[in-house]
């Protein structure tokens, strides 16, 4: 059975390699270990019995949240673990009177952006060249 927990230091190694290995880069142990002491943080991870399956981390300031790396390992995808998260972040967004979330998705990302579409996010920019590899970043945006 899925469950979901705030982010602990013994999940960042497995956070960083689902990280790893569907968004082609990780935010990093160090990072990912900074984010627990942050107040603005709230990260989140989907767990099978005690195994990571997923993860969601997001800052809410001043009325904004942004969306830092949202993933599900893909034996996982298609269970409606992503929704599970993208709602946890949403209701500790109203919960927190913020106005809107804010996320980056790359372009050729279709799964994803499909995902964030039914979620009620629209497109509202494009960053070029934005990855590490040069793909571009969607800028998408939910209001609430």
């Amino acid at each position: 059975m899925i469950k979901l927990d705030v982010l602990k230091k013994e999940h960042i190694p497995y956070v960083c390699y689902i990280e790893e290995k569907h968004l082609e880069e990780t935010l990093g142990y160090e990072m990912l270990c900074s984010e627990l002491h942050n107040k603005y943080a709230h990260f989140y991870v989907a767990l099978d019995d005690e195994k990571v399956v997923g993860y969601i981390g997001a800052w809410i300031i001043e009325g904004t949240t942004d969306i830092i790396n949202f993933v599900v390992d893909e034996m996982y995808q298609h269970q409606g673990i992503g929704q599970l998260l993208m709602k946890k972040i949403i209701d500790q967004s109203i919960e927190l009177n913020s106005k809107e979330i804010l996320l980056e998705v790359r372009e050729k990302n279709i799964q994803a952006i499909n995902f964030y579409s039914l979620q009620g996010f629209k497109q509202i920019t494009i960053r070029k060249e934005y990855y590490k590899n040069k793909d571009n970043a969607l800028i998408l945006r939910k209001e609430l």
